[in-house]
C-alpha cells in the first residue's frame, strides 16, 4: 500500500525472491486449520460472508460490498485462489480459509497479498465471520500465517523476509488486535485510507522481519507488548 510511485514505475530485481516450486497451504495452530480453499468450501464461505456483510465486514472489507452476492461469484473467487497456488511463476497472492480444527466449521479468511520479490515481503490480513468473533481466532490465524510467510522454504514456509499489516485508524478493534501481536508499528499516514461512510482516515501499519519472529511458536522473539 505504501509503495512510492518510482518503485511502481521503475521496479528493480532486488532480492529476486522466488516461491517454492510446489506451492500449498495446509497450516495448523492450537485451535485452527488454515488451508487453501477447495471447491467444496464455496457454500460455507458464501454463507459466512452473507451472515457478516452489512454490519461486520463493511465498511472495513470493501470486497464484501460488490462481491459474493451469489454462490457462483464465491465459487469463482475460490477458483482464482486455487489457480494462484497452481502456478509459482505468477504467484503474487492467495486467500486462505480458516477452519475450526475440532468441528471443521468455516470461521473466516486470511492469506498473503502483494508479494514483492524485490524485498521478499508480503502483506497479510484476516476476517472472522460475525458468529465466531470474540474467541481470539483472528489473532491466532494471523500469527500462524506470519509463520508460514517467514519460515524457510526448507521448512515448508515461503521464505520471505518481511510481513506487513495495515488497517484504518477508525477500525480500532483491528488495530488493537495487531498491537497484541507485539510487532513493530511502522506507519501512520494521516488521512491516507478512505473508508466508505466514514471518509479519509489515517493509515496504520506494522511490520515484522524473519529474524524477529519465532516460526515454531508463532510469536515475536522480543514482543513489544511483553510485560515489564
Amino acid at each position: 500500500m505504501t509503495r512510492c510511485s518510482s518503485e511502481n514505475n521503475f521496479p528493480t530485481t532486488g532480492l529476486d525472491w522466488t516461491p517454492p516450486t510446489s506451492l500449498d497451504c495446509q497450516l495448523e495452530s492450537d485451535r485452527l486449520i488454515i488451508r487453501a480453499y477447495r471447491l467444496e468450501d464455496a457454500e460455507a464461505v458464501f454463507d459466512a460472508i452473507n451472515e457478516s456483510r452489512d454490519d461486520h465486514l463493511l465498511p472495513w472489507m470493501p470486497w464484501a460490498k460488490d462481491n459474493h452476492h451469489t454462490l457462483e461469484s464465491t465459487t469463482k473467487y475460490i477458483c482464482e485462489q486455487m489457480l494462484s497456488l497452481a502456478n509459482p511463476d505468477t504467484f503474487n497472492n492467495v486467500g486462505t480459509g480458516i477452519f475450526c480444527k475440532q468441528t471443521g466449521t468455516f470461521i473466516g479468511g486470511s492469506g498473503i497479498h502483494d508479494v514483492r520479490k524485490d524485498t521478499a515481503s508480503c502483506e497479510t490480513g484476516y476476517w472472522i465471520r460475525k458468529s465466531q468473533i470474540g474467541h481470539g481466532y483472528a489473532l491466532e490465524a494471523c500469527a500462524r500465517t506470519i509463520s508460514w510467510a517467514l519460515a524457510p522454504q526448507a521448512s515448508a514456509g515461503l521464505g520471505l523476509n518481511r510481513v506487513r499489516v495495515y488497517c484504518s485508524s477508525a477500525n480500532t478493534h483491528s488495530a488493537k488486535l495487531i498491537e497484541r501481536l507485539g510487532i513493530t508499528p511502522e506507519v501512520h499516514q494521516r488521512q491516507d485510507y478512505y473508508i466508505d461512510s466514514i471518509g479519509p482516515t489515517d493509515r496504520l501499519g506494522w511490520g515484522v522481519l524473519a529474524d524477529e519472529w519465532d516460526c515454531d511458536n508463532h510469536s515475536p522473539i522480543n514482543p513489544l507488548n511483553a510485560p515489564a
